[in-house]
């Protein structure tokens, strides 16, 4: 948890982990600076920026098709093909000189199915935590999470169970908050960082 209530070293942080400033440095374990584009999954604001379907769906899918069985793989490639058939068929009929190709791309199945996060989870700011910090875990993501303005939308017990499942699952998560140093107890199982209006920075 990153705190200050310096309006300065608040924006800063926000543009550096967005990657349009070098204000922020990333570093490997063996401190080799790193992109921070690589290095930071910048999430942001949970209620204003999202665009979880573009931002995820491509590791989803690449996952998914790696790990898919043979038979289910083969059930697509079906449905699909007997899709297209229908619609060079409904072509014929209505005597257009058009043709109708399967490739066998699956990902292209699964974007004309309108493969989509489920709406209400995108009205949950909670819930979008989690699945992001899921799709981290299976899809192996490097990247550390990084969100701002969590305090606003999450309680204290949330926060909680959130430092617990982190421990669990032992991924990364940064939350940058605009707040004074009192926030601490919100944080209280988190690694609580804060940066005062005289650029003073104190850790507990």
């Amino acid at each position: 948890m990153i705190a200050t209530d310096n309006p300065i070293v608040y924006r800063d942080f926000i543009l550096g982990c967005r990657d349009q400033s070098d204000l922020v440095k990333a570093y490997d374990d063996e401190f080799n600076a790193v992109e921070v584009t690589g290095a930071i999954d910048w999430l942001g604001d949970l209620m204003i920026t999202q665009n979880l379907d573009k931002k995820y769906l491509p590791a989803i899918f690449k996952k998914m098709f790696a790990d898919m069985p043979d038979e289910q793989r083969g059930r697509i490639h079906l449905a699909t093909q007997n899709l297209d058939n229908a619609i060079q068929e409904g072509l014929y009929l209505a005597d257009f000189p058009i043709k109708v190709t399967y490739d066998f791309d699956l990902r292209k199945s699964l974007k004309f199915a309108h493969t989509h996060f489920d709406d209400d989870i995108l009205k949950q700011p909670y819930d979008i935590i989690k699945t992001v910090l899921k799709i981290h875990q299976i899809c192996e993501m490097k990247s550390c999470l990084t969100i701002c303005n969590v305090a606003h939308y999450i309680t204290i017990e949330q926060m909680e169970d959130l430092a617990a499942f982190l421990q669990d699952v032992m991924l990364p998560l940064a939350l940058i908050e605009f707040t004074d140093n009192k926030a601490n107890e919100f944080y209280k199982n988190c690694n609580f960082y804060y940066i005062d209006k005289d650029y003073v920075d104190w850790y507990e």
